[in-house]
């Protein structure tokens, strides 16, 4: 068997920081694996200047992700042997050159708010290029407080949040944060510090998948398949599973206002998603389903939702 993985990322520093944790949950199986990571530049990092759900159209890819199409590939061309993805960045439907060999454990999956001190909670302007981020913003705080366009990675959106005085506050993962080290209530840059404010996953429901560390391989590349197979997380996989089945029931990218997660009690799981129509409603749906199907729970629970919309 082979004792060598080129792994492929992006090159911000949480991609980076992902790839360090896939590094070391590859390691722990086979702790003689030498990792090579090779950075790879994507449409989404390249298209800062336009909306995260225009870059497809804009660069062609289509229904690939737009952090998802260059590593993919590379993966396929052989330039690396696996990549790594934050797998809510990935579309439900994946290519079938390819496969998730691992998922890492995952990290907690709901938002955060970032504030700048004496943001008044009632009247916020915060940034986000997101739909769903969008739409929850309007329905959480009912219309009282509205959302402005912010591209790039975390540290520059924190940056971008202080340079601009009409901003309040952005959103941003809170898994993100953690890996980055900001696990408290507050942060400090560029010598301002901002407080931490964590979104309650019900209330103001996060990205299918958010949170989750994905491995993938070539579908046909069974030595790397064997090297990499034994990080999988169990409950991370089953609960991902799930929420990308909905995903392609759903058909949904980045451009659909969607939102949901998984989770595993027992032999059971749950799903609750929420998603809003073309004129903004927001429809709820809990489905409850076994444990060993998690991709049925993930089709039954869009036949759900498929109801309530007809």
């Amino acid at each position: 068997m082979k004792k060598s993985i080129r792994l492929g990322t992006r090159g911000s520093e949480l991609a980076l920081k992902q790839a360090e944790l896939a590094t070391a949950a590859m390691k722990a199986v086979t702790p003689d694996l030498n990792v090579e990571v090779v950075v790879i530049s994507t449409d989404g990092d390249a298209r800062t200047d336009i909306p995260l759900c225009e870059v497809n159209r804009a660069a062609g890819t289509q229904d690939k992700g737009v952090f998802v199409a260059a590593i993919e590939r590379a993966l396929a061309t052989g330039e690396i042997d696996c990549a790594v993805h934050s797998l809510k960045d990935m579309p439900g439907e994946q290519d079938s050159a390819f496969e998730l060999a691992a998922i890492l454990p995952r990290e907690e999956i709901w938002d955060a708010l970032v504030l700048k001190p004496g943001a008044d909670m009632n009247r916020l302007r915060l940034g986000t290029s997101s739909v769903r981020r969008t739409q929850m913003v309007r329905t959480y705080w009912s219309g009282t407080a509205e959302t402005v366009n912010i591209r790039g990675n975390v540290t520059t959106r924190l940056r971008k949040l202080l340079a601009d005085p009409a901003m309040d506050g952005v959103i941003l993962a809170r898994a993100g944060l953690n890996r980055l080290g900001y696990t408290g209530d507050s942060l400090t840059i560029d010598g301002t510090q901002l407080s931490i404010v964590d979104m309650g996953k019900d209330s103001f429901m996060p990205a299918l998948c958010q949170g989750a560390i994905a491995l993938e391989i070539r579908r046909d590349d069974a030595e790397t398949r064997a090297l990499i197979a034994p990080a999988n997380d169990m409950e991370s996989s089953l609960q991902v599973r799930a929420e990308r089945a909905f995903l392609a029931a759903l058909q949904a990218d980045c451009s659909v206002p969607v939102a949901g997660y998984a989770t595993v009690n027992g032999d059971f799981m749950m799903f609750r998603a929420i998603y809003f129509t073309p004129n903004g409603m927001p429809v709820r749906i809990t489905h409850r389903g076994p444990a060993d199907a998690p991709e049925q729970l993930g089709r039954d629970a869009h036949a759900k939702l498929l109801q309530f919309l007809s």
